[in-house]
């Protein structure tokens, strides 16, 4: 589905119709050209979480707008990827950069003159490659934030991811995990399940949740 004002979304919209994308006009709610397609999509995203259809493990946005960051927010703490295009002006905005799992730079997917992707395609992060280098000491600082959060569980109790995730993000200001092997929360888990540390399961509602086992505490 693709959302916008149909005087904007004219240009494109030939493009959108060979992808088989339904095509959502969202008018103008004020005169500065306001409309609600931010509001339409970011429930979109949610209600494949509620519903679990389709199965979605990462999202993708592309988008200067930090309007999506609530949504982006909220994807993640249910242990989805989410990752971001964007223009690199907008790049190294902390709000962007803290609702993500990745950030890729608009201009580098750019086609020069033959039609071909520029050089550089897979930049991730601009400016800010070089501090997202892997290392050692990320897992380390990962693995000790997450030992801290299962001592404070009850065995034998479902335990919503989401609410994992906000202890962790709480725990992660800087946002290690980013740049650890794991990349996010449910990169750690899966990780902690296939040590026998922890157990995913869901709760009567259908949420993610997880339960320790014996051999993690």
């Amino acid at each position: 589905m693709a959302c916008g004002n149909s005087s904007a979304i004219k240009p494109v919209v030939d493009k959108l119709a060979e992808y088989n994308f339904d095509i959502r006009d969202t008018p103008k709610i004020t005169k500065n050209y306001k409309n609600r397609a931010d509001l339409i999509i970011s429930l979109e995203a949610l209600e494949t979480i509620i519903l679990e259809k389709p199965i979605i493990n990462r999202y993708i946005f592309i988008t200067s707008d930090s309007d999506f960051t609530v949504i982006m927010e909220k994807l993640r703490k249910y242990g989805k990827e989410v990752c971001l295009i964007t223009k690199e002006e907008y790049a190294n905005k902390p709000v962007l950069n803290n609702s993500c799992d990745e950030i890729y730079i608009l201009e580098s997917f750019m086609l020069n003159s033959d039609g071909n992707i520029e050089k550089g395609a897979k930049t991730k992060r601009g400016k800010k490659e070089a501090a997202v280098q892997l290392s050692s000491n990320n897992e380390e600082i990962v693995e000790e934030i997450i030992k801290k959060i299962l001592a404070t569980l009850d065995t034998e109790k479902l335990h919503l991811t989401s609410f994992i995730g906000s202890k962790f993000h709480q725990m992660d200001k800087s946002m290690v995990i980013k740049r650890s092997k794991y990349k996010n929360l449910n990169g750690l888990l899966t990780k902690l399940e296939s040590d026998g540390k922890i157990k995913k399961e869901k709760n009567e509602k259908g949420h993610p949740c997880i339960v320790l086992t014996t051999a993690s505490t």
